[in-house]
């Protein structure tokens, strides 16, 4: 009887062994995909949580590894990495909505009364090698100016869109205040699953002398921010003041495969917080969520915590 419990604990032992490693295994798997303690977690007025990151190894990959680093004005700013057209600029992140927004590039075309030359500088963005989308519900594509043409060329997963919208000529009697319907301002809606975008400006004539407007823009911009207003045809610079405050909402992904297949390898899943929960975006890949009356980060252990703890953890301010 001894020499047979021996004999089942010769053949169990390798299997437990071979659990065991895979056990220990997928715990170092998961902590390296923890942020390491002492990463930096702000860039001037921007809150880096993770799974973002600044600096080696604090971010959960290199495609989601932001840039802090100072502008002409010797300011610190955020900007997305691998962006191979422009310096994006990261103006907010946030991990509970899965959205980000960058300061917008904006292509632009303006006449010379004086020597009658054109000057012009066409913009865009390459999100291809990060974890963004350039999100079709949150912007719209606006063109300004005096009879101008403008079009957006969009390219996604599968294949490329373009999209485009004409400025019609206008008079001080043909504008109407805060409406882009057309006249001096037009618009297009863009397609879902764009990773990059160019944005090309022309003119449908030349008669800039008669004109109020000089230049005309075409920019990607938040649909609920932008207000048109009839300034931007008639006072130089007046447009180039306000898109400061104007930006483009991206949506990002924590991987590209849908939950079900993402649940299967426990040692790359991002959903890691207890109450957290897997939620599939538009064929395009997932996001993790808290699960309803929780709230925090999912992509943390214990990230996710009951929304009353985390409201009695906020100073209460003192009444004067």
């Amino acid at each position: 009887m001894a020499s047979l419990s021996f004999f089942k604990l010769a053949l169990l032992t390798p299997l437990l062994l071979l659990v065991l490693a895979s056990s220990t295994s997928s715990v170092a798997q998961l902590a390296r995909l923890q942020p390491k303690i002492g990463c930096q977690t702000q860039c001037g007025d921007v809150k880096v949580d993770y799974p973002f990151g600044i600096g080696k190894r604090c971010g959960r990959s290199e495609h989601f590894q932001l840039l802090c680093k100072r502008n002409d004005r010797g300011r610190f700013k955020t900007f997305i990495r691998g962006n191979t057209l422009y310096d994006l600029e990261v103006s907010s992140i946030s991990v509970s909505e899965g959205l980000a927004r960058i300061k917008n590039p904006v292509s632009w075309l303006c006449y010379n009364r004086t020597d009658g030359s054109v000057t012009f500088d066409y913009s865009g963005a390459n999100l291809i090698q990060t974890p963004f989308w350039v999100s079709n519900t949150r912007n719209i594509f606006i063109v300004i100016g005096s009879n101008a043409f403008a079009y957006i060329s969009l390219n996604g997963t599968n294949s490329g869109y373009t999209a485009g919208c004409v400025a019609q000529k206008f008079s001080k009697e043909s504008m109407v205040k805060s409406s882009c319907s057309g006249i001096g301002c037009c618009y297009a809606t863009i397609p879902i699953r764009s990773k990059s975008y160019a944005m090309s400006f022309s003119l449908l004539d030349s008669n800039f002398s008669s004109s109020y407007s000089i230049c005309g823009y075409a920019v990607l911009t938040e649909v609920n921010r932008f207000r048109f207003s009839t300034s931007y045809l008639t006072t130089p610079g007046s447009f180039e003041k306000d898109i400061v405050n104007l930006s483009v909402v991206l949506d990002w992904t924590i991987g590209n495969e849908k939950c079900e297949l993402a649940q299967r390898n426990i040692t790359s899943y991002a959903c890691v917080s207890s109450h957290s929960t897997c939620v599939d975006y538009h064929g395009l890949g997932y996001r993790c969520s808290c699960l309803h009356g929780y709230g925090g980060n999912p992509y943390i252990l214990h990230g996710c915590q009951i929304i009353k703890d985390i409201q009695r953890s906020v100073p209460v301010p003192l009444s004067k």
